[in-house]
């Protein structure tokens, strides 16, 4: 009891000293708690309000996910700058994030909003409108303002994304937020070639070539009736052509499908086989039926016609001109759905992500935080006051100290 009851006297003996010292330089700490206080407020008052603006954005996806095999293209893009490459194998969120932080975003809003001038208004003569420095800032320069500072691209991992852009031009900030939303709506309509906009695309380009080969082969036949003085044919011989037009139909529809597939798909895959097996049996049916079979059963497969080499010349001529027509209009039928279908599929693909929160102009200023400076400089030089008594008082106690 008596070495606690000890310890407890020097612990008290300690602590006053410690306050005895404190007290003794109480205007030191004073004023330096002042001059820190004062400056910092005096600081904040002088630096330049900074206003944050805040766009908020919700990604969508289709049922099949075509959202992320769409932005699974982009790495392919030579001009995103190298920010999707390594993209694959994340989520919609990540993909498109990483198209926010891409050059070529950053590059599409300083256009827009003329950007250069703004960022190094220091180096821009307002006045006479031109730089004041023989090497002006590039567009290059700009981006990398706006990447390393102004603007930040977020994932809350609970299904939305943050462009926040800090500026002492509130209304700016607002701007240059909701632009960046404007640039990825605009980057995905026009670079997301998804497998349903190729085919889309492909179809329409085959759609109008047969538009104009239907066209060409129906006055091709006007001509020959009217020359000919050809009213009709007999029924048998018509039932023939309209069914060389149906086979010779599906083999031209056939080869534009495998076509369009032959842009995306390797020759190992299994709908390209089967594509190929499939025109291979439908030629070998067009064939007998133009020039006739010596075996029964594959007049019985195709049906009791008669063959265009059995007709006449003129009717034949006339039969030839019929088939073309009739095989352009079957084929503009076929491709039009195939067209009509590619559309829809790529109209699943247009959604990419919701605006939830657009961007406003902040009425509070982010930063500085004047109040916050104040508190921090004014606990800083306190810690710092107690440091510099304490040191100047064990300087005197040594040069208060009796040498030998």
């Amino acid at each position: 009891m008596d070495q606690i009851d000890q310890i407890d006297q020097t612990d008290e003996i300690n602590l006053l000293d410690y306050w005895r010292v404190i007290w003794k330089r109480r205007k030191v700490i004073l004023l330096i708690f002042l001059i820190s206080v004062i400056s910092a407020a005096i600081i904040s008052l002088l630096m330049t309000p900074i206003y944050q603006a805040k766009a908020t954005l919700m990604p969508v996806e289709s049922s099949q996910g075509r959202l992320s095999a769409a932005l699974g293209a982009f790495q392919n893009l030579p001009f995103v700058g190298g920010a999707v490459g390594g993209s694959l194998g994340k989520t919609a969120a990540d993909k498109l994030v990483s198209i926010l932080n891409s050059r070529t975003i950053a590059e599409d809003v300083i256009k827009k909003l003329d950007l250069v001038k703004i960022a190094f208004k220091n180096m821009w003569d307002e006045k006479n409108q031109q730089w004041k420095t023989s090497k002006p800032p590039t567009l290059q320069d700009t981006v990398q303002v706006l990447q390393k500072g102004m603007v930040k691209v977020a994932d809350d991992r609970k299904g939305l994304l943050s462009i926040t852009v800090e500026h002492e031009n509130p209304k700016l900030a607002a701007d240059i937020a909701n632009e960046y939303a404007a640039a990825l709506h605009n980057f995905l309509n026009v670079n997301a070639i998804s497998l349903a906009k190729r085919n889309r695309i492909f179809l329409e380009k085959q759609l109008k070539v047969t538009k104009v080969d239907l066209k060409k082969t129906e006055e091709e036949l006007k001509s020959f009736q009217t020359k000919k003085k050809i009213a009709a044919m007999d029924a048998q011989a018509e039932g023939a052509i309209k069914t060389l037009a149906d086979l010779k139909a599906q083999i031209i529809a056939r080869e534009v499908q495998l076509g369009a597939f032959r842009e995306f798909a390797t020759k190992a895959n299994p709908d390209i086989k089967r594509m190929e097996d499939e025109l291979r049996e439908l030629g070998q049916q067009l064939k007998r039926l133009e020039m006739g079979s010596k075996n029964p059963k594959d007049d019985e497969s195709i049906g009791a016609f008669i063959t265009l080499s059995e007709a006449p010349t003129v009717g034949l001529e006339y039969a030839r001109f019929k088939r073309d027509a009739l095989v352009q209009q079957k084929v503009f039928e076929l491709l039009t759905q195939q067209y009509e279908l590619a559309k829809i599929e790529e109209a699943k693909d247009d959604i990419t992500f919701q605006i939830i929160d657009p961007a406003i102009p902040p009425e509070k200023r982010i930063k500085p935080k004047r109040t916050q400076n104040v508190m921090l400089a004014g606990v800083v030089s306190l810690f710092f006051g107690l440091l510099l008594v304490f040191f100047l008082e064990y300087l005197d106690k040594v040069k208060s100290k009796p040498t030998n």
